[in-house]
């Protein structure tokens, strides 16, 4: 009698829901194992960017947020929109992944790694724009150096939390995964009392630079 290979897959007996994005009207995995189903929302096929995720530490979501990250800086187009409901909210449809899945807080940043790091990045000159959730107001950056202004929206500190180069995979990852991050657990405001009454998180989205996308 021959063995079953032994690998580890996490995951759900059944998950009708799309651990990138939350969508919920697919079997995305099944017994463990992927379907291999196309997300409707936001086009991940199951088995490929959410494959070695693993729930419980910040390592094994953050591919997750990653990849979330890189769907809301295109603002969150659906792959299949002919399928997107007129009330769709995007808050709330993230709201279905299991917070396993969203909520290991990523570990603190190092402070001196980041200053020290900040010349191997690149700065688009002024930027009134946060790069990781597209709040847009105070001067983030000025004349390519970070003013260490804390976002009211998303909390990221700039020169700290958002450095990137525009156009590197590798140095945008922290960008993406942190905007995946912020989004999965909810969108919460640094600074509540700052948040418009009639805020809009996708219409803020829309305002990141294609750079920091």
């Amino acid at each position: 009698m021959g063995t079953q290979p032994q690998t580890k897959v996490y995951g759900e007996a059944i998950e009708d829901f799309c651990r990138i994005c939350g969508f919920d009207k697919e079997r995305f995995w099944e017994d463990g194992w992927p379907t291999a189903a196309i997300c409707d929302s936001c086009g991940n096929e199951s088995g490929i960017a959410d494959f070695g995720a693993e729930p419980g530490s910040w390592r094994g979501v953050e591919g997750l947020h990653h990849s979330r990250g890189l769907w809301l800086g295109t603002g969150a187009q659906w792959c299949a929109p002919w399928n997107k409901p007129r009330d769709w909210d995007l808050l709330g449809q993230v709201g279905n992944i299991p917070s396993k899945w969203r909520t290991p807080t990523p570990p603190p940043i190092d402070r001196a790694r980041q200053i020290g790091s900040r010349s191997d990045h690149v700065s688009l000159g002024t930027e009134t724009v946060c790069r990781i959730c597209g709040f847009e107001g105070p001067t983030f950056w000025s004349d390519g150096e970070p003013t260490e202004t804390v976002c009211p929206c998303c909390g990221t500190e700039s020169g700290i939390g958002d450095l990137g180069t525009p156009g590197d995979l590798r140095k945008l990852r922290e960008i993406r995964t942190l905007r995946g991050y912020w989004v999965g657990i909810g969108a919460p405001w640094a600074v509540p009392e700052a948040r418009p009454a009639q805020w809009d998180i996708l219409e803020q989205l829309s305002g990141l630079p294609a750079e920091w996308r």
